[in-house]
């Protein structure tokens, strides 16, 4: 099992990485915290945002030049979640860890200016590309009160795969990154079951979805994309003002607001956030 210092960020390839930033700003209250750019070896340029409440931030790739990985992915998937990255406390440890398992990172050890990287391959992880890191000088990590934007945002509370075998994936995430299931469901009117994860030493926890059935939307999302990131899930002040607030910008959440077993809840299309499905809910009043 990997040891894991944190959870760093949540990275997104965009079209246009300033033109992104300015959706979630407006969005969510994301704020910019630095910009970088392509270089040799990094061919991609972009930014890195503060989400608020958390220290978990949010990372935006652009590609610079048809060549770029990031180019490759837009093309085969369009704009979206891109890889998900944790920091561990020595990265060639956690290479030989991986080998131990059984796992091979793909493109070995590689590093830049900050960082020491390895890389976990979706076909080995059950379709998430995992970074994992060991920074180069001790960083200074601080989460932000900040805005909550047009929704209302008031912090990151998971992010979801989509899976064809939930069980395979939760020992998977266990044997490998420590994580433990926290809670189980099924929705068989909705033909789906799934399960919550808490992450070793992060707030933000890992939601494994798989279909039931051969009908319904998890089943569509395998058989259109495969298996992979599916949805990022927050939770915000008031849905009823976020609903508002959204409609005064243009944007109708699909289905509208769902009044569940679980939490009053409502999802953002990736066509109004440019790529990327969000669900928004809050919790339940005293």
């Amino acid at each position: 099992m990997l040891a894991l210092s944190r959870f760093d960020h949540i990275s997104m390839a965009a079209h246009n990485w300033r033109e992104q930033r300015d959706r979630f700003q407006l969005l969510f209250g994301f704020r910019f915290l630095r910009q970088f750019n392509a270089h040799p070896g990094t061919p991609f340029e972009g930014c890195v945002t503060r989400i608020r409440n958390t220290q978990v931030e949010w990372e935006l790739l652009e590609p610079d030049g048809p060549d770029s990985f990031v180019q490759r992915f837009l093309d085969q998937r369009g704009p979206g979640l891109h890889h998900l990255t944790v920091q561990v406390p020595d990265i060639k440890e956690a290479v030989s860890e991986l080998e131990r398992l059984g796992i091979t990172p793909f493109g070995g050890i590689s590093e830049d200016t900050m960082w020491w990287m390895a890389y976990i391959h979706p076909r080995d992880s059950g379709g998430v590309l995992w970074q994992l890191y060991q920074p180069k000088s001790v960083q200074s990590v601080n989460g932000t009160l900040g805005e909550g934007g047009v929704v209302g945002f008031n912090r990151l509370d998971h992010v979801s795969l989509a899976s064809s075998n939930l069980e395979e994936q939760a020992v998977w995430q266990e044997r490998v990154f420590g994580m433990e299931v926290e809670g189980r469901w099924e929705r068989p009117d909705q033909g789906y079951k799934g399960c919550l994860m808490r992450i070793p030493n992060t707030e933000l926890k890992f939601e494994i979805l798989e279909p039931i059935g051969e009908e319904g939307f998890l089943q569509d999302f395998l058989t259109k994309r495969g298996k992979g990131l599916h949805h990022v899930s927050c939770e915000v002040e008031s849905i009823d003002r976020a609903v508002e607030a959204l409609s005064e910008n243009g944007i109708k959440p699909p289905g509208g607001v769902e009044d569940s077993l679980w939490k009053r809840n409502i999802f953002l299309s990736p066509r109004d956030t440019n790529g990327v499905l969000f669900q928004l809910f809050e919790e339940a009043s005293a």
